[in-house]
């Protein structure tokens, strides 16, 4: 019975933050560049304090939190056109696609 509530408990944690990404909010790197400057965020935030700890919303779903710069969305693209790049603070923030 405790296996059974573990394995339900387990499953709805899944389903609750294996949520995908919309397609209206992907971004994609731009031709030419890359994010390997780009540390991981650690639990305090990013050592850096010129960096913020973000989730870039991917197309196969959403980053691990990265330590980003102001002008993150300079390297990135939207898929879909007529949206724009956007940062949403918090910690993590987000980094994703908007009208």
């Amino acid at each position: 019975m405790v296996r059974r509530i573990a394995m339900l408990l387990s499953a709805t944690l899944v389903l609750a933050t294996g949520c995908g990404v919309d397609e209206d909010e992907v971004v994609r790197l731009k031709e030419g560049s890359d994010l390997s400057d780009t540390p991981y965020c650690g639990s305090l935030g990013c050592a850096d304090p010129f960096r913020y700890c973000a989730e870039l919303f991917l197309d196969f779903g959403r980053s691990p939190p990265l330590c980003v710069v102001d002008n993150i969305c300079d390297r990135l693209e939207c898929v879909k056109e007529g949206r724009t790049c956007a940062v949403f603070n918090g910690f993590p923030g987000q980094v994703k696609c908007i009208d």
